[in-house]
């Protein structure tokens, strides 16, 4: 952990000390202790990868990437690796085995890793653009999406990356792909594309269930909501999540996408399918879990036990996963997403919750 991380950490616990103190100084109030809080990093997480039930790998602000190969139940069992990208916010990793991985972040940030993280090495990705999200189909297929319809491609495992954009000028935050040919995009105003061929070629599909009044001149006009996050079990079954608390469902490849019930309207920003179990996560602490194979979701109150947003969540399989997110947070399930262990950051249930800004 740098120093001016570990600084940062420091100020945030004296300030909470310092407001029970004051608290405490009046006659006749009770003493209070220091809050334990356990923090692996005060940094924001935005992605995590769960490999089994020991390993697991996450990465966000300051091109920080944490690991743990045991279990990862306290601070201890995390370790920094070193990214060689410290400026740099890491949006999102992907790994294709153990070893095999990618990271890519903001000002066109590409890093890669053949040994499961000991060493990254960056790679050209040709652009200064904001890279959000990326998927790989296996060692040398791979694509990444990011801002102003940033869409590269790669056929050599990173080595080179080619432009496939073609007058996409949306922001893009979603890729997947099943196989070297099929693979689906999200991104904002509602966009979903998809291809057949590799992302030679994209078609337009769309969802009436969130569309609006496209035209801006209308009285009651209004934006196309974002689309966060796609994710797609087979080259029929998939999920999309977004804001205002949108959840799409498809069974036939996008041709239909359905909107699911849901009654909030909370941004959404990570989904995740095993078997009949799914998980969701989303700004201020809301997390979904759905026991039906992503068909119904209920919002889980109180499981997680914080305000911050969660940016992402990831199993390995039908019990054992990780979430991460804001200022740090990482949490643990080994119950299929029923409960969660704090392992890293702030819960409400501590006391001086809420007494600094975080």
């Amino acid at each position: 952990m740098g120093n001016s991380r570990v600084r940062k950490i420091l100020g945030w616990v004296t300030i909470g000390f310092m407001g029970l103190l004051l608290l405490g100084c009046k006659p006749g109030r009770p003493e209070f202790a220091l809050p334990k809080i356990k923090m692996i990093t005060g940094e924001n997480l935005h992605s995590v990868v769960a490999f089994n039930t020991e390993e697991a790998l996450a990465s966000g602000n300051y091109g920080v990437i944490y690991d743990t190969s045991t279990g990862g139940k306290t601070t201890k069992d995390w370790q920094l690796l070193a990214s060689g990208v410290g400026n740099t916010l890491l949006c999102e990793a992907t790994f294709i085995d153990r070893n095999i991985g990618w990271v890519v972040g903001t000002k066109g940030t590409i890093i890669h890793t053949t040994d499961g993280g000991k060493k990254w090495m960056k790679q050209e990705s040709g652009t200064g653009k904001n890279l959000f999200a990326v998927s790989f189909a296996d060692a040398q297929n791979g694509w990444v999406v990011g801002e102003y319809g940033t869409l590269l491609h790669t056929a050599d495992g990173g080595k080179n990356w080619e432009s496939q954009a073609k007058e996409i000028d949306k922001m893009l935050n979603g890729v997947c792909f099943i196989d070297a040919r099929n693979g689906w995009i999200a991104g904002e105003f509602g966009t979903i594309l998809r291809t057949t061929d590799g992302g030679e070629h994209w078609k337009e599909q769309r969802c009436k269930d969130i569309e609006t009044v496209t035209d801006m001149f209308s009285y009651d006009w209004k934006p196309m909501p974002a689309l966060y996050e796609i994710y797609f079990a087979d080259e029929d079954k998939g999920w999309i999540v977004g804001m205002d608390g949108i959840i799409l469902k498809t069974e036939n490849g996008g041709k239909l996408w359905r909107k699911l019930e849901t009654d909030f309207d909370t941004p959404l920003y990570s989904i995740a399918i095993k078997g009949k179990k799914g998980w969701i996560v989303g700004k201020e602490g809301y997390y979904l879990l759905s026991e039906d194979g992503g068909e119904t979701w209920e919002v889980k109150d109180d499981v997680i036990k914080t305000r911050f947003w969660l940016k992402d969540v990831a199993f390995s399989d039908e019990n054992n996963g990780w979430v991460v997110g804001a200022r740090g947070t990482v949490a643990r399930s080994t119950d299929g997403g029923k409960s969660w262990e704090l392992i890293s950051g702030m819960s409400y249930d501590m006391p001086a919750y809420g007494l600094a800004d975080f």
